[in-house]
């Protein structure tokens, strides 16, 4: 008989997610020494992030799972002390500032030791108080919870109504238009399709060099950047200029390979890495901002994705891949409509995401401060 084994991708907010679990077979000794039973807390040992390493769950499964060595098993003595309490307690800012001290980092990873979770004093009150702590804790988490769960599906619903004006806007359908509309390879129109800069990043100033991670769905963090030693000058055409389209050429994450943002005026002089691919295009043409359009939805993403090639963990595309790129173009007059059309939404979208954003952030920092209020020494 297999068993689920636990995987971070298992662990929602506050509980297990049973409904796709990797199982695997263990033997009975195995399973005696690995498996999680009702009232267990399960920490997070080791991850490439920091705010997730240290958190805390109670196990809560409909079956016996099993857990791996990214986690650690704490198992209350429910004689002293309640399982929810703990959990509770173990996410508070008391715990987390004490984890974060005592956190360790290296390639990548951070990791908390077991001896750092043994090490953390707990507040002990009777059984009967820290039932009372609860109880009013889940008063509270329920109503917050619930207004959290409202913020989510406004996230949802919006990035759904952001595909759905992208959609429009390339099946022409946002603006009245003509249409007819030419069919194109990016290939036949563009001027130039350019990997970037093959040197990796050597000083803690001088140049700028965009990071990947600089590129984003339709939008560059113009400063997410690391440096180069040497003056603009020393790296000529590999710097991205204003109406540039900068694509990203692989990435860990299938889902952000291919995807591109254009550069705006007033770009500080950057360089663009091999990371990424540059694509210059004749603006009496092909507007770049249309282009990103284009290439963020419909046939354009869809073709993207379709030629992501993965290999040794990194997914990537080619810039014969971009060249490739269907694409139906409109009269430039049209261009221009489009994108001021598809600007205007998606700078409401913009103002309601940074809202829903502040409201989050607003709900964590409310839980935080009402853990702290339950915790609080007499």
């Amino acid at each position: 008989m297999e068993t689920p084994v636990l995987r971070l991708a298992d662990i929602t907010a506050s509980a297990i997610d049973e409904s796709d679990p990797r199982e695997i077979r263990l033997t009975a000794k195995e399973l005696a020494k690995y498996s999680l039973q009702h009232g267990d807390l399960v920490c997070i040992r080791v991850n490439g992030s920091k705010a997730l390493v240290g958190r805390v769950i109670q196990f809560r499964a409909n079956r016996v799972w099993a857990y791996c060595d990214h986690f650690i098993r704490l198992r209350p003595n429910q004689a002293l002390v309640d399982p929810r309490y703990l959990a509770y307690y173990f996410n508070s800012q008391t715990v987390r500032s004490h984890i974060e001290l005592n956190m360790v980092s290296s390639a990548g990873q951070n990791t908390v030791s077991q001896g750092t979770m043994l090490d953390i004093p707990v507040p002990c009150p009777a059984l009967e108080k820290q039932r009372e702590i609860i109880a009013e804790l889940e008063k509270h988490f329920s109503r917050l919870d619930e207004a959290v769960a409202n913020l989510q599906r406004v996230k949802a619903n919006l990035k759904r109504y952001k595909a759905s004006v992208l959609k429009a806007a390339v099946e022409g359908r946002l603006v009245e238009t003509e249409g007819n509309w030419k069919p194109a390879k990016l290939g036949e129109i563009a001027l130039s399709v350019r990997n970037g800069y093959s040197l990796k990043p050597d000083a803690d100033s001088g140049t700028r060099i965009f990071r990947i991670s600089a590129v984003r769905p339709m939008e560059l963090a113009v400063d997410d950047v690391r440096y180069l030693s040497g003056a603009p000058a020393d790296f000529g055409t590999f710097l991205a200029v204003a109406g540039d389209v900068l694509f990203t050429r692989y990435n860990g994450s299938r889902e952000y390979v291919g995807v591109c943002a254009q550069v705006p005026t007033g770009l500080p002089p950057t360089v663009y890495p091999d990371k990424l691919i540059r694509v210059r295009v004749p603006i009496d043409q092909l507007l770049p901002a249309f282009l990103v359009i284009s290439a963020s939805t419909g046939q354009g993403r869809e073709f993207i994705e379709s030629m992501i090639r993965t290999t040794a963990g990194q997914s990537g595309v080619s810039g014969t891949d971009i060249k490739a790129i269907p694409l139906s173009i409109p009269t430039m007059a049209e261009q221009v409509r489009i994108v001021a059309e598809v600007d205007r939404h998606l700078s409401i979208i913009r103002e309601v995401e940074a809202e829903v954003d502040t409201n989050l952030k607003c709900s964590q920092a409310l839980r935080q401060a009402t853990l702290a209020r339950s915790f609080q020494q007499p």
